[in-house]
């Protein structure tokens, strides 16, 4: 991670920081105080394999718009949280206008400098409060984008999770298909067990021949449950992290008996057989049917349809720890912003707007099968793919990760507190403990801080679309 202090040697001090993963493509270094063309709009866009359906957003922005020139490079993906490709180009003066990023980046990234606040474009530009234009996003998404009082930028896409279901082997094993059905609402992690313990088989010695679900496994990790069970992370008074309190070490002790009763290694060793390193995406345990339960997201259907179209599957909603709870899910994406050295003009906000909006996201999201950010568009049935629907239901109960100049700290620390519990090599107060005093520290060099109003409740004007 870079924190403010390496940023600020980074910026000031003529330190050199290279690019991780990759070069910047496309950009060239302009001479100091030399200004940008308000009419040409460099872009920072989407990954590659998806670069095909951006351009036709860029195509109808530019139909629209044909005094305006917008030029697309092609950065490769940071990781969570790392600032290397920003503070180069913004050091070096190359960065675009607007930048696809990692939503879950926005309040690190704002609280590095290295984000352009959007508010005095909205009130430039829209014609009505700040507050009211963000209110066209989801909030759980807008809550990722907002800090210190400022929004910096406009959500794109987002993922809800879900658990798949191999309905053929739930058959097979005579599971009540109510406990299945969403409409029933969410299974216990009781009756959860108690499928497992039904559908789970091993061999003589103790090998895993077919299992019924992987609390570690694809999206599911540890930070997961520990949002499923809401254990608070940050406390908004004391601008203290809770990683160490009570609810958290009781998260922690639940997932370490999970590890224990299902045996990790064993667990371990029967992913490796039927989902090996680096395997196709047509060999999974899930889809060798091995495995009956999957916690994944709505890229799943996708994948589903390319390779396993034959598969009689369902999907139904993530456990939750009581019979009778509400459902839920959390959510990630990605947004548009402006680097520090963008232009600010009102061709680069007019095309952020159109790319994040009703307009582009009504084009992309269909072909990406994601879900959109935009109320508008989420309300459109032309504006997502409908073999997504349960999953852009989940919407109205969605939660986001904390929107922290910390992000990466806690993300890193509650994946090596999962690592730890799953290898069995720390006691769960010890690892809480040692997962407060990595983060808190840091958090501190930023307060103070105040999560969203209202973040981690329903947003009040998010309804569901119409059938």
């Amino acid at each position: 991670m870079i924190d403010r202090r390496t940023l600020l040697r980074a910026l000031g001090a003529g330190a050199s920081v290279t690019i991780a993963g990759g070069s910047i493509v496309g950009c060239t270094s302009r001479p100091v105080g030399e200004q940008r063309d308000p009419d040409t709009v460099r872009v920072w866009g989407i990954w590659a394999s998806d670069a095909p359906k951006e351009a036709e957003v860029v195509e109808a922005f530019s139909e629209q718009n044909p005094d305006v020139k917008i030029e697309v490079a092609r950065v490769p993906t940071n990781g969570q949280g790392d600032a290397s490709s920003v503070i180069t180009a913004v050091r070096g003066r190359t960065g675009p206008d607007v930048y696809f990023m990692d939503r879950f980046n926005g309040a690190q990234f704002a609280s590095l400098g290295l984000l352009e606040p959007i508010d005095s474009l909205i009130e430039e530009y829209e014609g009505v409060s700040v507050e009211e234009y963000m209110a066209g996003w989801v909030k759980f998404a807008t809550d990722e984008l907002f800090y210190d009082g400022q929004y910096y930028g406009l959500p794109m896409d987002t993922d809800t999770r879900g658990m798949y279901v191999n309905m053929d082997l739930a058959d097979e094993a005579g599971i009540d298909k109510a406990l299945l059905d969403p409409n029933n609402g969410p299974m216990s992690y009781d009756q959860l067990w108690e499928i497992n313990d039904q559908f789970n088989v091993q061999d003589e010695r103790g090998t895993y021949e077919r299992v019924t679900w992987i609390p570690w496994d694809d999206q599911a990790s540890l930070l997961m449950w520990a949002m499923a069970n809401g254990a608070p992370m940050f406390d908004n008074d004391t601008c203290h992290m809770l990683l160490d309190e009570p609810e958290m070490l009781a998260v922690a002790q639940m997932y370490g008996d999970w590890v224990e009763r299902l045996n990790f290694p064993r667990l371990d060793a029967f992913k490796a057989t039927y989902q090996p390193p680096n395997a196709p995406p047509t060999q999974t345990s899930f889809f060798s049917d091995r495995q009956l339960f999957q916690i994944t997201g709505p890229w799943g259907i996708q994948g589903q349809a390319d390779y396993k179209p034959e598969m009689n599957y369902a999907v139904t909603h993530l456990p939750v720890p009581n019979e009778g709870d509400d459902p839920f899910t959390w959510a990630g994406g990605f947004a548009l912003a402006m680097p520090k050295g963008a232009s600010m003009s009102k061709a680069a906000w007019d095309f952020m707007k159109f790319y994040a909006g009703y307009e582009g996201q009504k084009i992309l999201m269909p072909q990406i099968s994601r879900i959109p950010t935009n109320i508008e568009t989420v309300k459109d049935p032309e504006g997502w793919n409908q073999d997504i629907s349960f999953f852009v239901e989940l919407m109205g109960v969605a939660q986001s990760r904390p929107p922290l100049p910390v992000g990466t700290k806690l993300w890193d620390a509650m994946f090596t507190m999962q690592g730890s519990l799953n290898a069995q090599s720390d006691t769960p107060e010890n690892l809480v403990k040692e997962a407060q005093m990595y983060v808190d520290p840091t958090m501190q060099q930023f307060c103070p801080v105040r999560l969203p109003e209202g973040f981690g409740e329903p947003d009040p004007n998010f309804d569901l679309p119409d059938a």
